[in-house]
């Protein structure tokens, strides 16, 4: 899982609420599912409008995945800045060779 390689060593609190803050930030809303009748029993006028409806839904979904996509990624990114940060060297950690 690349959540558990960016992790490396890092408290998964600290990671866990980086994605979940980024998600939120970004305002990713999941529709609503429509409801799914028995077409069996449908007149064609309703078939039709019931299949619009799920159209619908189908394309905001689509939008509300590409926008976890995006979260994700950004989530991602931030939380490798973080990491990348912390496991840079101070200059403490560096050993200062003189001549």
């Amino acid at each position: 899982m690349v959540f558990n390689r960016l992790s490396r060593g890092a408290p998964f609190a600290l990671t866990a609420a980086l994605i979940s803050s980024s998600v939120a930030a970004q305002g990713c809303l999941k529709p609503a599912p429509p409801g799914v009748p028995d077409k069996s029993n449908l007149d064609a006028a309703t078939r039709n409008a019931v299949t619009a409806q799920i159209d619908a839904y189908i394309a905001t979904m689509n939008q509300y995945l590409a926008c976890l996509e995006q979260s994700d990624a950004v989530a991602r990114a931030e939380a490798k800045q973080i990491l990348d940060r912390w496991a840079a060297p101070a200059v403490t950690d560096i050993q200062v060779v003189t001549d």
